[in-house]
């Protein structure tokens, strides 16, 4: 059964069909090539909505694991790969093993950082299965005057990081040319869009070269406010939200007015409708002070509630036995866009690519399993997600010097999966990227 959110939606069921059939037909790249299949739910099995089925690991390497988990978890900020605050692992639906540092525990939420752009990148495929976004190959809403060329991006091109802006993130040599420190930070703390829109000219055609843009991730979420007029909201929810609101606003939100779109609330609940609530997760979102959505950067939630967001995309985006993103949008997500040099980002999550060439210094995802995929986000959030091992590890914590050990908790996660049995059904490339069936 489809998780409660998703029955105060009422959308015409022409007008969802017409639009799913357009944004299916071209969601995948055309030169897309062929991934390893994506899991399904064993039979019999609940799903995790209201909590996590316990489970054993493997007997054959029930002590490695252990092992690796026990040595990792003892490491302090200083050390490699910094401080570990809580490890999940669920295999094959499952969670087998979860550890935390004294203070955390399974309910303690921690921030995403950027596993958020992961998060984004699912509210907006939740948009196009509910018929709300019909082409992701059209410009996406945003806050750009119309003879302006940035507003003729695409929800595609926002998506894989491939808008052309002239942003600095990664490589940024001090905090003064930083961008996302200056936006998030600085003169546009109180206002990120206006800061995208003074700060950030266009100086590639839309398309064409990869930047890491926590920017980006920013206007989506805004722009899925803004389409947010699009909801027809259950006379239920309305109810709740105007209790939070004095007389003088209660009127215009029981009119569904656009002057609330932005409101913290209005959108909190909105986000939780679309994505939280059906995979039953207690998550927060965080808004600037203008009330955009900062879908780049954070969201609040538990390591076992991530690994629910992470089980929803091994589940190639069905949760209680119905679709909450579009069929394709899990390997769309998972794929390097055509006809740019994003070789190691799909939309919104991390990939691993064999053979990439060049593969950034930073990332080094050049190894076995060559089929996972990953949520990350500052100082060592990770959702890994692997599925010839039908496979979710989340690592939370804390971790100093980036640049030198993103690499090493690459590795690890690479390590810990490894470890694990390779499902019977996957199509699994060996190390030298030859395609083979596992028993």
């Amino acid at each position: 059964m489809m998780g409660k959110g998703y029955g105060r939606f009422r959308l015409g069921q022409k007008r969802l069909l017409a639009s799913l059939a357009l944004a299916l037909a071209t969601i995948l790249p055309a030169t897309a090539q062929p991934l390893v299949p994506l899991p399904p739910q064993p039979d019999g099995l609940a799903w995790p909505t209201e909590g996590w089925e316990q489970g054993e690991l493997p007997a054959e390497i029930a002590d490695d694991v252990r092992a690796q988990i026990d040595e990792v978890m003892t490491r302090e900020l200083s050390d490699v790969m910094g401080e570990t605050r809580a490890v999940v692992i669920i295999h094959r639906g499952k969670l087998v093993l979860e550890a935390y540092r004294d203070g955390f525990g399974p309910e303690t939420k921690q921030v995403s950082w950027s596993m958020a752009k992961s998060v984004t990148s699912a509210l907006t495929g939740r948009a196009v299965q509910l018929g709300l976004i019909e082409d992701i190959d059209v410009p996406m809403p945003s806050p750009f005057e119309a003879d302006d060329p940035r507003s003729e991006i695409t929800w595609r091109q926002w998506l894989t990081m491939t808008d052309g802006l002239d942003y600095l993130e990664i490589g940024a040599t001090s905090m003064a040319e930083n961008d996302v420190i200056q936006m998030m930070y600085g003169p546009g703390r109180f206002d990120v869009t206006q800061y995208i829109v003074d700060e950030l000219p266009l100086i590639h055609a839309p398309g064409t070269v990869w930047n890491y843009s926590t920017a980006g991730y920013h206007l989506l979420g805004r722009a899925l406010q803004q389409i947010s007029g699009s909801f027809e909201l259950g006379q239920g929810m309305k109810d709740a939200l105007a209790e939070q609101w004095d007389a003088e606003f209660r009127e215009r939100l029981i009119n569904h007015s656009v002057e609330l779109q932005y409101s913290k609330i209005y959108s909190g609940e909105l986000l939780n409708v679309l994505l939280f609530e059906p995979l039953g997760m207690d998550a927060q979102p965080e808004f600037d002070s203008a009330g955009t959505y900062l879908g780049g950067s954070l969201v609040w939630a538990s390591a076992r509630d991530f690994a629910k967001f992470g089980y929803l995309y091994l589940r190639d985006g069905v949760w209680e036995g119905e679709r909450l993103l579009p069929e394709g949008w899990v390997d769309f997500s998972r794929t390097d866009p055509d006809d740019t040099d994003a070789n190691v980002y799909g939309a919104g999550w991390w990939i691993t690519t064999r053979g990439a060439d060049p593969v950034p210094p930073y990332q080094k995802r050049n190894a076995p399993p060559w089929d996972s995929f990953a949520a990350e986000g500052h100082e060592g959030q990770t959702i890994f997600v692997v599925p010839s091992r039908d496979l979710v590890i989340v690592r939370l914590g804390l971790m100093s010097n980036e640049g030198e050990n993103w690499p090493e908790l690459f590795k690890w996660n690479q390590s810990l999966a490894n470890l694990f049995p390779e499902t019977r059904f996957a199509s699994i490339p060996d190390e030298s990227g030859t395609e083979t069936n596992s028993p």
